[in-house]
């Protein structure tokens, strides 16, 4: 039998640079990431070109709202400082992550975040709702380049109005041209933005081109419309959280699940020429959670109608005009109106 003797372990140690052995056995960044989510995505890339350009190796989670990391699934002895991108974790995680960490970093624009009790010494905040997490990352990143004096990253710039396109998507304004078609185009190109699923994210997110991604939009935006419309004529009210936040339409959309934004804010207008709440409740399944007896509701509202109290009362969260809560489908059949 092969025996490995004291000698042998002594030779590989000095074969092996202590510099190699000291960043082995330093701890690392971490990013947890809002996915899955363009602007959770690209918020985790403006960290990885950081990251990488400063020889930092760190470590990369996508964190859902609907089945979020726990603490006790970290390496948390193997991070230093602890970064919160597009969404800061459930209520709690912060205070029980930032005792075992050196610093904790948020990065977050969305309410539920602004509205939560996340105090500590070593916990720092930015929480914009003007922004998206995306954008709040890319400028908190290239900031530290710049404070760091280390030589900005050439992608930086290159991909400022990927950026922009992500933000103006995600918070909903579509200011930019062509902004529904970069949505669309980006949902086709059907990137898994998990790192861990996906090792590649990063180098597929900075190989977009932004024309190309645009004219694959164009093309799916009028196939996307007809299933929205489709999906709309099947849509039936419900009484949201059984009486307490009014009535509003809901759809079942197991089947177009990634066109929930869209296909919510049109359930959401079609709902208030109804006269009722200006919220759509788009209602499906997630496959990763194997649990046909949970849906996700997801909410999209137009105008001045908040769909945050729903969401957090039914231990959600998310902006003003988008959120997302899981239910159990015994308690949501009680919730439609007969």
């Amino acid at each position: 039998m092969f025996e490995i003797t004291h000698a042998m372990v002594a030779a590989i140690a000095r074969a092996i640079p202590s510099s190699s052995i000291m960043n082995m056995m330093k701890k690392k960044p971490a990013v947890l990431y809002h996915y899955p989510c363009p602007d959770g995505a690209f918020a985790a890339l403006a960290a990885h070109l950081y990251f990488s350009s400063s020889s930092v190796p760190a470590l990369f989670f996508p964190n859902t709202v609907y089945n979020p990391i726990s603490p006790n699934n970290l390496p948390l002895h193997e991070i230093d400082d602890l970064y919160l991108l597009d969404y800061v974790g459930p209520s709690g995680f912060v205070q029980q992550v930032s005792s075992k960490v050196s610093k904790v970093v948020i990065l977050d624009h969305h309410k539920t975040a602004l509205e939560a009790p996340i105090e500590g010494e070593n916990v720092s905040k930015t929480i914009d709702m003007e922004r998206s997490g995306a954008t709040i990352a890319y400028d908190y990143f290239k900031n530290k380049f710049l404070d760091n004096g280390l030589q900005l990253h050439r992608e930086f710039e290159r991909l400022s109005l990927l950026f922009d396109y992500i933000e103006d998507g995600d918070l909903w304004r579509w200011r930019l041209e062509n902004s529904k078609a970069f949505s669309s185009g980006l949902k086709d190109l059907n990137i898994e933005f998990s790192f861990q699923l996906n090792p590649c994210l990063f180098e597929q997110l900075l190989s977009l081109d932004l024309e190309s991604v645009i004219s694959q939009g164009i093309v799916s935006l009028s196939h996307k419309q007809r299933l929205i419309e489709e999906t709309l004529a099947h849509s039936y009210e419900i009484v949201l959280g059984g009486e307490a936040f009014g009535h509003c339409l809901a759809v079942d959309a197991d089947a177009v699940a990634e066109l929930r934004s869209e296909l919510g804010h049109q359930l959401a207008t079609k709902s208030h020429d109804l006269n009722l709440r200006g919220i759509g409740a788009v209602v499906y399944r997630v496959p990763e959670l194997q649990n046909d007896q949970l849906v996700k509701i997801s909410l999209r509202s137009v105008d001045s109608e908040d769909t945050t109290a729903i969401a957090q009362e039914f231990g959600g969260g998310g902006h003003r005009n988008a959120s997302s809560f899981m239910l159990s489908s015994a308690e949501f059949e009680r919730w439609k109106v007969i």
